[in-house]
């Protein structure tokens, strides 16, 4: 984990300093390091150590303030006169997003962040500031915030790509997607309408039940069976758009955490997955046992893969981005990407469709995707790999069977997904997709 020993987590006193320590660490290494959330807080003894509840504490505490982060930063400015070292800054904006949007008691917020601070040696000299600051932003707070739009939370760089590739009232309706409660979908592999009813959802689309709430989830029934797995409906259409699989052979790269994978499996096809972490494979394994599904496994550079037998009927490429699609689930990801980590990863997406396209039989398909809303991560990859590729052409996706998508999520040729479709019904991720086929021989 990056950061100076003097930064690191300090052993837990009671659970209410712990989560809120816990909670500021986790914003300030997002924002200073550009590290997702959930593996800040794996990387963190004192966090696998809480109780289940105490865990979702943080969780929450650390989601608010990246949802809310342009608001909060409005209650704090007038405040700040000089900003603090890093850590203290961002106990204040994790103290001011319980005050403003968590409904914590200002006396407790206030209290117990002040309590943290002069827990530790290196930040006990900011408690009397922090003790005024937030005070005032208990008083004030609830203006300051109030008066700026819901996109104010949305760092201007990726919201002004949104707002030139989809318009300003997209950028707007985008905006007010972050600010709500994600739902919970799960695949399930068979008798959707059967499991609607046993989880108390609603279907989405061919193989999609969702819930209102995320939840423990391994508490639900069928987890343990695995008659189901989590995973966004839009995270499901790169396999959905493909139709019957069945009996084909196909290759997933960079395919954990292995949705796709079980996706495939679950259908009858013949299944090759590749991922270069071997922590996330592991976790791939896992759940390929408790759904009883199986696919052939490798823990390789997608780049540098070279299967015995290459011809694969169907290769799936989700590549690896930045991830802003997924915002609803994961708003750390508006804070922990650059416009120089979006150029980097299109390097590497292009460097991958090349790769991939070696891997796919005469006649096969191609599937690229990324969860990106960024126009760089979609269309033009595709653009410039059809203009080096001739032997591969563009098959236009037009719909989606059992899901009732806008027309122009089809523009194009391609699938794009938009957080607020299905908006009615809670969202779904920003997805691109673009089917490719390779002609015969």
């Amino acid at each position: 984990m990056a950061g100076t020993p003097k930064d690191k987590i300090s052993k837990p006193d009671n659970g209410s300093l712990t989560s809120r320590r816990l909670a500021a660490f986790a914003v300030k290494e997002v924002i200073e390091n550009r590290t997702a959330l959930e593996q800040v807080l794996a990387d963190q003894a004192d966090y696998r150590a809480l109780e289940g509840r105490d865990r979702a504490f943080v969780r929450l505490i650390a989601a608010t303030t990246f949802r809310r982060m342009g608001q909060i930063e409005a209650s704090l400015k007038p405040f700040v006169k000089k900003k603090p070292p890093k850590l203290v800054y961002a106990a204040l904006q994790t103290a001011a997003a319980q005050i403003l949007y968590l409904g914590t008691p200002p006396h407790a917020a206030v209290g117990e962040t002040v309590a943290m601070l002069k827990s530790r040696g290196s930040s006990k000299g900011f408690a009397n500031m922090a003790n005024a600051v937030l005070r005032r932003v208990a008083e004030q707070g609830p203006a300051l915030s109030g008066a700026l739009p819901p996109k104010a939370n949305i760092p201007g760089w990726i919201r002004g790509g949104w707002e030139r590739e989809f318009g300003r009232h997209a950028g707007r309706k985008l905006a007010a997607q972050l600010m709500r409660d994600p739902v919970l979908d799960v695949t399930v592999k068979s008798d959707v309408s059967g499991w609607t009813e046993k989880l108390g959802g609603q279907a989405i689309g061919a193989s999609t039940v969702r819930l209102d709430k995320i939840g423990d989830v391994t508490a639900l029934e069928g987890f343990k069976e695995g008659e189901w797995w989590a995973q966004d409906v839009a995270a499901s259409l790169p396999v959905q758009i493909l139709g019957d699989v069945k009996g084909k052979r196909v290759l997933d790269l960079c395919g954990a955490p292995g949705g796709k994978s079980m996706q495939l499996a679950a259908k009858g096809a013949i299944v090759t997955m590749v991922d270069r972490s071997e922590h996330r494979l592991k976790r791939v394994s896992q759940n390929l046992k408790r759904t009883h599904l199986s696919a052939e496994i490798h823990c390789a550079d997608a780049l540098e893969f070279e299967p015995d037998i290459a011809d694969f009927d169907i290769v799936l490429l989700d590549a690896p981005c930045s991830a802003t699609g997924t915002f609803r689930r994961h708003p750390d990801v508006l804070y922990n990407k650059s416009p120089k980590d979006v150029a980097n990863l299109v390097r590497l997406q292009d460097k991958l469709l090349a790769k991939a396209a070696t891997l796919v039989r005469p006649g096969g398909q191609l599937v690229y995707c990324t969860c990106s809303l960024q126009t760089d991560e979609g269309h033009p990859r595709i653009t410039k790999f059809l203009q080096s590729m001739p032997e591969f052409r563009l098959i236009p996706l037009l719909a989606v069977p059992s899901l009732d998508l806008p027309e122009i999520a089809f523009s194009g040729g391609y699938l794009r997904s938009i957080p607020y479709f299905l908006e009615e019904k809670g969202g779904m991720d920003g997805f691109f997709i673009a089917l490719l086929g390779r002609k015969d021989r």
